[in-house]
């Protein structure tokens, strides 16, 4: 008969990371995959852990594919963080805790998408067909041709915090610990070319990763380093110059 005790071992994990992660509307092997990881870091008291596929696969009965695949939506959804192996160098995983970071839907706005309908009606009761229903009482025609749903909103909502969430695809780095936004990036290319600035990204990028933390925009950050290593930038005037010297080289 199993009889788990704490002074057999525990995870300590903070009830409010925990709470988000109860809400995510995500499968139940990449739900699997998530709590593995867990017990991997948390259940060490680590922030990370080198954890190869083969060990992950056996723990949960799972194939590597099916493993592999998790990994990936959980790391896309910037859920975990997730360093491929290298050589001899195991594959590290490791939870983002910033849950405001993570681009997935969760459940209870999906519950209350399905559920919940504002009805424009001048009916005091509120129902309609026995259906419990919210009244907009704020509109004095409630014409029933011209129905609001709530649902509606809470879509609208949920694709404008997902367009907040997810990371400019062509200005992050590859670990998606620091990004820079399409103005500031813009603007850093001017100065600097495309070359050296996506450099810095990465160079950025990897340094968090390292580090354990997240950047996010880092457009300051890339600043002082351009700052510091002495980065010439481009001369605003350079092509006038070579439109002018171009005159008079053979064609």
């Amino acid at each position: 008969m199993a009889n788990p005790q704490i002074k057999n071992g525990y995870t300590r994990i903070a009830n409010e990371l925990l709470e988000a992660i109860c809400r995510l509307n995500i499968s139940g092997n990449e739900m699997r995959i998530l709590l593995y990881i867990i017990r991997r870091t948390y259940g060490f008291n680590k922030s990370y852990a080198e954890v190869p596929l083969s060990d992950i696969s056996e723990a949960l009965g799972m194939k590597k594919g099916n493993v592999s695949r998790g990994i990936k939506k959980l790391r896309e959804a910037n859920i975990v963080d997730h360093r491929p192996n290298k050589g001899t160098t195991p594959q590290t995983v490791s939870i983002n805790k910033n849950y405001d970071e993570w681009v997935v839907e969760s459940c209870t706005d999906l519950l209350l998408s399905n559920s919940i309908t504002v009805i424009n009606s001048d009916n005091p009761k509120g129902y309609q067909f026995g259906n419990p229903t919210v009244i907009n009482s704020d509109n004095p025609k409630g014409c029933q041709n011209d129905n609001h749903t709530y649902k509606e909103n809470i879509k609208d909502s949920i694709k404008e915090r997902g367009k907040r969430k997810t990371l400019p695809s062509s200005h992050v780095g590859q670990n998606r610990r620091a990004f820079v936004n399409d103005d500031n990036y813009n603007q850093l290319v001017s100065e600097y070319g495309a070359d050296v600035i996506e450099k810095y990204i990465e160079r950025a990028d990897k340094w968090a990763f390292k580090k354990g933390k997240t950047l996010g925009e880092c457009t300051e950050t890339l600043r002082k380093w351009l700052e510091q290593d002495n980065v010439q930038r481009i001369d605003p005037d350079i092509e006038k110059y070579n439109s002018v010297i171009n005159q008079f080289l053979p064609l």
